[in-house]
């Protein structure tokens, strides 16, 4: 298989950017392709890494680093979830709360009994109805025994 490539930057900052990274490269490499060529290798190789978790290399330092980046991230990671699965709960336990609260006061208004707002204020009307209790410990019970 005999493939070749030509690209065509338009970006003139990034044509700026390789252009000056050439001169300052250019007793390295023999000619603008390799040194671009080498640039597309090395890209290459942090996208892999990046996004597939996938690099070659022989060198135990290098394999050790790598592992200590990957168990700061995955622990960045974590600490983002958590914050996240925090505020989450934070925000359902709100929104029952609202829900109950408007259920009991429509209980209260098709009774004919309406809520007086110091009740609801007051937090009278936030609680799950009792049947509904019932049906949220079945879902606890359901989801935690997968």
């Amino acid at each position: 298989m005999n493939e070749q490539y030509t690209i065509r930057v338009y970006d003139t900052r990034l044509v700026s950017k390789v252009e000056e990274l050439y001169k300052n490269c250019r007793d390295i490499y023999t000619s603008k392709n390799p040194f671009m060529v080498d640039c597309l290798v090395r890209g290459m190789e942090v996208i892999e890494k990046d996004l597939f978790g996938t690099s070659e290399t022989d060198n135990v330092d290098e394999l050790y680093n790598e592992v200590k980046l990957t168990v700061k991230k995955l622990d960045n990671l974590l600490k983002l979830c958590e914050k996240s699965a925090k505020e989450s709960i934070a925000n359902i336990q709100i929104n029952q709360r609202l829900l109950s609260c408007n259920y009991n006061m429509l209980l209260g208004l098709s009774e004919n009994k309406p809520k007086r707002k110091e009740e609801v204020d007051g937090g009278w009307c936030d609680n799950l109805p009792t049947r509904l209790e019932e049906v949220m410990e079945e879902l606890i019970q359901h989801f935690s025994s997968k």
